[in-house]
């Protein structure tokens, strides 16, 4: 979605095409707008956030899975925690990107994005509808629980 949004966000606050022909990158002018650049960033920052945490929790799983019922009790623990906490990080985030990009497409692209024109409410959709099921408020008090007090996670497919 962010990508898509950057072919957007270029083409509209692109200036004149140089004299001569097509250019290699995009047209001067494009992306001079330090607040569209500020946004962008805070995209891509969350993106990123949110991927490492996946990442992590991702690798803990994994090495989890390979250690099999050798896997004591703690790492069990540890391991839940992590996957909850990247479930919460990454709704979180997906809603945030969605939402922020449905504000920068709309303010740059004007009529066509409200008009359905690039469709960017389909990611927004998706992200609420993925995310509905979770609660995050819960999976955020067991981590909590689980490091403040030493409790384990609840292991759950859903929450």
């Amino acid at each position: 979605m962010v990508a898509e949004a950057r072919v957007i966000s270029r083409a509209d606050h692109a200036g004149p095409a140089p004299a001569g022909g097509a250019a290699d990158g995009p047209a001067p002018g494009a992306g001079d707008d330090p607040y569209l650049l500020l946004a962008y960033g805070e995209l891509a920052t969350a993106a990123h956030a949110a991927a490492a945490v996946l990442e992590r929790a991702t690798d803990a799983l994994a090495h989890g899975l390979l250690a099999s019922w050798s896997l004591g009790v703690e790492e069990r623990a540890d391991i839940a925690v992590l996957v909850a906490a990247a479930e919460t990080v990454t709704g979180r985030a997906a809603v945030h990107i969605t939402t922020r990009i449905l504000e920068l497409v709309d303010g740059t692209a004007g009529a066509d994005a409200r008009s359905g024109g690039p469709g960017f409410d389909r990611f927004w959709r998706n992200a609420r509808a993925l995310t509905a099921p979770t609660q995050s408020a819960h999976r955020l008090r067991d981590i909590g629980d689980h490091y403040l007090n030493g409790t384990h996670a609840r292991l759950t497919l859903l929450a």
